[in-house]
């Protein structure tokens, strides 16, 4: 009797002690309250806010500010049907661009979610002329607190919003939300070109610089539920690596929430590295060969994409080379790529090489690589060619002091351009009629500087060298 008492009590005290630890793993685990970022190029925008990483859930309170300066202003806030009296209470108030908002479950008691994640609703925001193209508003997060299972307090991240005022991801057409209109646009790119910046960017969705029907097709996979993210793995061809020699790639992720987690997935060359928090690749290949390996990105709300890259790894005097900047070149047309190369050997001395460049199709408006082969060497380098419908830089005038080493620089554009800066330090000066200026006495004589043409959204246009000489 003794022995079974003994074993009754045993047993009593794992199911407390199992019970206690699911209260304690539960109030230890971190749920993420989300405030999303939203564009809008309209009078109005949606930001939803949602809860991730939850299984049960009783309560919560937040509370979400805008500025009141800026041209953005809190009107309402339209609740999910979970947080309409179906699974939870809501409650709020907006004061001056503040959204208070309280809930709770309707048996007073926790809710077990499906899922990873529930959408508590949107807030609903007014966009006035003030706020310009380009810019950008922040939505802070404060006085979280949130109850889970046996109404535990639960510990949340939170994870501010913002609305930028450009154009939605997936919308090209100008119905700020992807939708079907836009899927078809982008299929209709090769016999109409999509030429505007901002809308092509809008309509890569896959980021590999061209329009294709895989875009249009991501864009109906999005507005049917089949994808809820347009999250990518920017596209791009990797320049051979020298064996034994330093080698520097960059990864990047866009359309997600940062920051991004990168990680390699496949064979990778021996002494290579991929940095996971900011997608950099380097190293010393110690090994020559052909690699093919997927890298996988994960962003700050566990969305996951991924890309399939390749890399060849040879054996050369060379060790680095001095990579060209983009070229623009309007449609059809013939890009402008540099005869010779500043080269790095392995014994550290520096050269110039010719380079033979392979054919580049620029029948499609969008971004193509350049491939070129150093000599013999087996060395290769790559240059982005953005294929334009037009020049965004028309003429270049440089008037020059010399006993003040003052330079005045004056640059013809297009009207897309909204700034123009020289070697990314200096901002020139807008003088109207598509002209922009700058005097300075910090630039050497007949050095190269480096223009760089930007619309109103912050797009780059165009990157362009020249040699500061009189004309």
């Amino acid at each position: 009797m003794k022995s079974l008492f003994h074993k009754v009590l045993l047993f009593s005290l794992v199911l407390g002690a199992l019970a206690v630890s699911e209260v304690i793993a539960d109030s230890a685990y971190a749920e993420i309250l989300e405030v999303s970022e939203s564009r809008s190029l309209g009078t109005t925008v949606e930001v939803p806010i949602t809860i991730r990483d939850t299984m049960y859930l009783t309560s919560g309170n937040f509370v979400i500010a805008a500025p009141s300066t800026t041209g953005v202003k809190l009107k309402s806030f339209r609740s999910e049907p979970a947080f309409d009296d179906q699974k939870f209470r809501t409650r709020f108030t907006i004061d001056n661009n503040v959204l208070d908002l309280n809930f709770l479950s309707m048996s007073g008691k926790e809710e077990r979610l499906t899922g990873n994640k529930i959408t508590v609703g949107y807030l609903v925001y007014e966009l006035t002329p003030s706020f310009k193209a380009g810019e950008s508003v922040d939505l802070s997060l404060s006085s979280m607190s949130m109850k889970g299972r046996l109404n535990q307090d639960v510990i949340v991240t939170p994870m501010d919003g913002k609305i930028v005022r450009k154009m939605p991801v997936g919308d090209v057409v100008g119905n700020n939300k992807p939708t079907a209109a836009a899927a078809i646009r982008i299929l209709q790119h090769l016999k109409n070109p999509i030429t505007n910046r901002e809308e092509f960017l809008s309509a890569d969705v896959n980021g590999d610089g061209v329009l294709t029907q895989e875009d249009a097709q991501i864009v109906l996979d999005y507005i049917a539920g089949k994808r809820t993210t347009f999250l990518a793995v920017q596209s791009k061809e990797f320049d051979n690596a020298v064996l034994k020699s330093e080698y520097s790639e960059q990864v990047s992720a866009i359309n997600g929430r940062a920051p991004y987690t990168y990680k390699r997935l496949g064979s990778f060359p021996t002494g290579l590295l991929l940095n996971e928090k900011t997608g950099e690749i380097t190293g010393t290949p110690t090994r020559a060969g052909a690699f093919v390996f997927d890298i996988q990105v994960v962003d700050a709300v566990g969305d996951i994409e991924k890309r399939k890259f390749s890399m060849q790894v040879i054996d050369s005097d060379i060790m680095s080379v001095e990579k060209p900047l983009p070229i623009n070149v309007k449609l059809n047309g013939t890009p402008e790529l540099p005869a010779i190369v500043n080269v790095t050997y392995k014994d550290k001395k520096t050269g110039k090489e010719a380079v033979t460049w392979k054919p580049v199709d620029t029948s499609k408006i969008g971004t193509v690589i350049a491939k070129g082969m150093i000599g013999d060497s087996g060395f290769t380098v790559s240059v982005e060619v953005n294929v334009v419908s037009a020049n965004y830089l028309n003429s270049v005038s440089v008037k020059y002091v010399q006993f003040l080493n003052l330079h005045t620089i004056e640059v013809d554009v297009s009207e897309e351009v909204y700034k123009v800066t020289v070697n990314t330090t200096y901002n020139m000066h807008f003088e109207g009629d598509k002209k922009f200026s700058l005097i300075s006495a910090n630039l050497p004589a007949n050095s190269t500087v480096t223009f760089r043409m930007y619309d109103k959204y912050g797009n780059l246009l165009e990157t362009k060298q020249h040699v500061l000489k009189p004309n």
